[in-house]
């Protein structure tokens, strides 16, 4: 998915090189792959980018999550009840994060891996997750009791554990990801 309002060459370069390292990880995707696949000589990358190392750093920090996340606010109708308001906000949270699945695989992978930078921009994406969720919580929920930053982190564990389900087995499909979100917002709105 391309980094929203961009089309420079740049920013070209940086999906192309988000999409190769998703799928065969930074160390399998070469700069000649990189180089053919947006149609530039390496020389053009290098330019950009002076090693791999500077390119994966910056193909997961410019994703720029928290600026979109406080942009791209989930629908949530203070007219629905509590439980299927919640639902409705599990979902498209389920469903946004995973319109990012090539991110998602990319550090995941090379957290597997221990590349310090992926585990740096998981840890960044995570917090910033969990900030706004929190924040949504606050505003949309006010009726739920307790501690929303503590529930917002149970969330995101609980739409990382469908991303590395999605990744591990195929897909999650509405039905499912539907399901979970029921189930979850059961337990959290008995």
């Amino acid at each position: 998915m391309p980094i929203p309002g961009t089309t420079d060459q740049r920013s070209r370069i940086l999906d192309a090189a988000l999409w190769l390292m998703s799928e065969q990880g930074s160390t399998g995707a070469s700069m000649r792959q990189l180089a053919q696949a947006c149609d530039l000589n390496v020389a053009t990358l290098y330019h950009y980018f002076p090693s791999k190392a500077d390119l994966l750093r910056s193909v997961i920090t410019e994703r720029r999550y928290g600026e979109r996340l406080k942009i791209d606010r989930p629908p949530i109708n203070a007219s629905v009840p509590t439980r299927p308001r919640l639902v409705e906000l599990l979902e498209w949270l389920w469903h946004n994060t995973l319109d990012e699945e090539a991110v998602w695989r990319l550090l995941v992978g090379e957290g597997l891996h221990g590349e310090g930078d992926a585990t740096a921009g998981a840890r960044a994406a995570v917090a910033e997750l969990e900030g706004a969720l929190a924040g949504w919580l606050d505003t949309g929920f006010p009726e739920i009791p307790g501690d929303h930053v503590a529930l917002a982190r149970v969330i995101c564990g609980q739409v990382f554990g469908l991303i590395v389900e999605h990744l591990a087995i195929g897909d999650v499909n509405a039905v499912r990801s539907r399901q979970r979100a029921e189930d979850l917002a059961l337990l959290i709105v008995p």
